[in-house]
């Protein structure tokens, strides 16, 4: 694997250091909740987590379908699926929970198998775009839903940094990614998939407490193994951004595009 773009492989062997804050967070609260409310995932209900991570929305969304239900758990690390499993065993919902290692070219599901298949920040690293929704296309049943949440990373604001610096940062980091503007690009896709219906909101929440450092200082990380920009450039968004949180002047927006379709009945 090691032909393989930075931005697949930077997830299929990830850094033992980034391993602690994936294991702790992506949880399950209100506002995730309100990022899922479009997939209108009940009881009963067999629904695939795309890009699953840690597994901590695999097991919500198992808890949601219930004993009737089922969840496939898919992502391309190894570790994150023994840490759904984990995860999962720890809720009690074993039973209602299937793992499977796959990047996103072919889909180990059933074909018209599922009824909902969801993904969070996961369509901007897949190799094509509207493959992977085709893939999701077909293993959907008629009148069956998809659902992505994307950011945009072009989009995202960063007070107190000028608009130059941080456009370079941005774009120097974009490496980590197949497209780091994925967000303005699902409603396409979604449509050249073969999606009807298809609708797209923006939610777009303020962090002034620092919830996002996390995903800067990642960025940061990325932008220096571009090698497309100085270290002493990144050095000086980063601090900033860090001396602003400190002294509370810190405000980045991140903005996730939320998009359904419906599979033609």
């Amino acid at each position: 694997m090691t032909d393989e773009p930075f931005y697949k492989s930077h997830w299929r062997n990830i850094d033992p250091e980034r391993m602690p804050a994936y294991r702790h967070g992506f949880g399950w609260d209100e506002a995730t909740e309100k990022l899922y409310h479009p997939a209108d995932i009940a009881a009963g209900q067999s629904v695939a987590d795309f890009g699953c991570g840690p597994g901590k929305v695999s097991v919500a969304l198992a808890k949601k379908v219930g004993s009737g239900g089922h969840v496939h758990a898919i992502d391309i690390n190894r570790e994150f699926l023994d840490l759904t499993k984990e995860n999962a065993a720890a809720a009690g919902v074993s039973g209602q929970v299937t793992t499977h290692l796959n990047d996103g070219v072919s889909l180990p599901i059933e074909n018209a198998s599922l009824d909902r298949i969801t993904a969070r920040n996961a369509i901007m690293y897949v190799d094509e775009p509207v493959e992977t929704l085709r893939e999701f296309h077909r293993v959907l049943r008629p009148g069956g839903l998809a659902h992505a949440i994307d950011g945009d990373w072009y989009m995202m604001v960063a007070e107190p940094v000028a608009h130059g610096p941080w456009r370079a940062f941005v774009e120097a980091a974009s490496h980590a990614c197949r497209n780091s503007d994925m967000g303005r690009k699902l409603f396409g896709a979604f449509v050249v998939a073969g999606f009807q219906d298809v609708r797209v909101s923006i939610v777009a929440n303020a962090d002034v407490d620092g919830r996002l450092l996390g995903m800067i200082r990642n960025m940061a990380k990325y932008a220096l193994e571009s090698r497309a920009i100085d270290r002493e450039a990144v050095v000086k968004v980063v601090s900033e951004i860090e001396r602003a949180h400190a002294s509370g002047l810190y405000l980045v927006v991140s903005p996730q595009f939320v998009v359904t379709g419906r599979k033609p009945d």
